[in-house]
Order: structure tokens, then sequence, then C-alpha cells
């Protein structure tokens, strides 16, 4: 499935190369504009004024500005990226240590606390630590792909550089033949003129179309992602927060090992969910009435879900029952309204 940054090429990032396509045919075909209109002054001695030559300059240096900006603004954002890896890897570091500490022998921590690890907190962490890896990677691929279109307009445009610079040449061997070969010759070139400012309008029109329209929307996509991004950091930080609490909650957890000798205590064999504490039903619903994301339940699902949060089951586990995939605003929301720690 499409998500909300384009990962098939067809959403914002597919209309944010349409834009630079544009942008960059722009470019090129005014470079091609300047140097056929150079020529025709050459040839035909009926050249546009020097004030438009410059204006037209002025306006080709523009659009490569605005182009160097929107590189700079792809390039910050590949930087955010990169530092919310690093942080997202030390992360699951942490987490991968805390999974290894609770795969020990359990010798010093009651049965009970080790089932309520093991089988509800850390894999609730692991599950949001999955989807904040998620958006990282399709942030990075998108990255990439902008980064390979602005290498690939910058060789095209080398390209259309050397175009011009090969017209240059021929123009000036055309000046420098006075035989017949030099009229038809520059008949030619005066038509291919011709051609490139017809070239040149559409492509004015064009640029313009990018400055009213194309750009602002662009602006637009790169602030929101910034601010995804920003979104991505903050869980980040609670996450880390909360696994801290976890360790430090395991090792205030753990008895101190008994003597050889001495009386072992006795092991608590009774079910966790013997330990359940029922929730106010009112609390409950009035909770899931105001959670985002429990409107895809049909009244079975939700029925069954109330009834489970009542019984005071862990709200990870209860999500779990409904849903294959736990929505994370949904625990989020449900764990705050509830004052659930799992």
């Amino acid at each position: 499935m499409n998500n909300q940054w384009g990962r098939n090429g067809s959403g914002p990032a597919a209309g944010r190369g349409g834009a630079g396509g544009i942008l960059f045919a722009s470019l090129v075909c005014l470079a091609l504009g300047g140097a056929a209109g150079y020529a025709a002054f050459r040839f035909t001695g009926d050249s546009a004024p020097s004030d438009e030559i410059e204006q037209r300059d002025r306006r080709i240096a523009d659009l490569a500005k605005e182009l160097d900006a929107r590189v700079q603004e792809i390039d910050e954002s590949g930087r955010k990226a990169d530092a919310l890896l690093k942080e997202n890897a030390a992360l699951k570091q942490r987490v991968e240590a805390l999974d290894s500490a609770a795969s020990a022998p359990q010798a010093a921590v009651s049965e009970a606390e080790y089932a309520r690890l093991t089988q509800e907190t850390i894999p609730g962490l692991k599950n949001e630590l999955e989807l904040a890896r998620q958006r990282i990677a399709d942030a990075e691929a998108l990255k990439a792909r902008a980064e390979e279109a602005v290498r690939d307009r910058e060789r095209r445009l080398s390209l259309g550089a050397d175009q011009i610079a090969r017209l240059e040449k021929a123009l000036d061997a055309a000046r420098s033949d006075e035989n017949a070969a030099q009229t038809a010759e520059t008949e030619r070139l005066e038509a291919e003129a011709d051609t490139l400012r017809r070239q040149l309008s559409e492509a004015q029109a064009a640029a313009e179309k990018v400055r009213t329209g194309d750009l602002p929307a662009l602006r637009a996509e790169i602030a929101r992602k910034d601010k995804e991004i920003a979104a991505l950091k903050a869980q980040n930080g609670v996450l880390t927060t909360r696994v801290a609490a976890l360790e430090a909650a395991s090792r205030a957890a753990q008895p101190s090992r008994p003597v050889d000798g001495a009386e072992k205590p006795v092991r608590d064999t009774a079910k966790p969910s013997e330990g359940r504490n029922p929730r106010d039903a009112a609390l409950v619903a009035r909770a899931m009435q105001d959670t985002p994301g429990l409107d895809r339940l049909n009244d079975t699902q939700r029925d069954r879900l109330e009834r489970t949060l009542v019984s005071g089951e862990c709200v990870t586990n209860a999500l779990g029952g409904v849903f294959k995939r736990v929505p994370v605003l949904a625990l989020r929301n449900l764990m705050r309204d509830l004052d659930s720690d799992c």
C-alpha cells in the first residue's frame, strides 16, 4: 500500500520530480534562447536591446539560485534524517539489551514481573520502535531519490551547456565563411534561432507556472516533512524515557539472592491475569469515545475491547485482541486516559 511519502513514485515525491523537470527545462531553454539570440544579432544586426538581454540573464541567474535553494533544503532534511537514524539505532540497542536481560535466568525476579516485561511492555515498545524505523526508512528513500534527481538535472544542464558551445562555434565558422555555403548556413541558423525564440517564450511561461504554483507546493512539502521528522524525534525521546524507567523498575524489582542453605522464597504460581484490577466501566467508555483509530472496529469488536479493558487487562493486550497491528495513537491515548503502564 502506498504511504503518504509516495513510495511507488505516484505521491508527493512524483509531483516534486515533475516540478523539477519543468524548472530544468526552463533553465536549458533560457540558455539556448540566449545563445540563439546572440547568433541572430551577429548575423542579422536586428538584435534585442541590451536591457532585454540583461533581464534574460538575470532571470536565468534567479532560476539557478532557486534550484540551489531547493537542493540545500533537501540536504538539510537529509541531515535531520541521519541524526534521527543515529538516535533510533542507540534506542534499539538499549531495547535489545533490555530484551537480553529479560531472556536471562529469572531467579532474581518474580514470575509475574518477568511475564509482564516479556509479554506486555517490551513487545509494545518494540512495535512502536518498528513504526519509527519504517518512517525513517521512507524519509531516507525520499532523500536518496531527490539527490539522484538533482544529480541527473546537473548532468543534463552540463549537456545543454555543451550544446550551446557547439552552436557558438558553428556560428563563428559560418560567419568567417564568405562563399555561398555561408549564406545557406546563416539562413539555417536564423531559422533555428527563430525556433529557439519560440521555445524560449514557452519556457518563460513554464517558469512562471513553476514560480506561482509548483514552488510553493514544494516549500509546503518540505515543511511538512520537517514536522514529521520532529515528531519522530519526540516519539523516540518518549520511548527512551520509558525504556530507562523500565530498566530502573527491573533493577529495583530484583530481590537479594538467598544464602546457601537458607529457606528459598515460595514461587508465585498464580497467573498474571488473576492479579487484574477491574476498571470503572464509565471511565473506559469515555476513554474509548475520545480515542482516535477505534472507528475501524465493528460493534462486536468494540464491545469485546470495552469488556476486556473493564476487566483490567493490559491496554496493549486488549488492543492486540481486536487489531492485527496495534495503532500507536490509540495505545498512547488509552494508556494515558486509563492510567495504565502497559
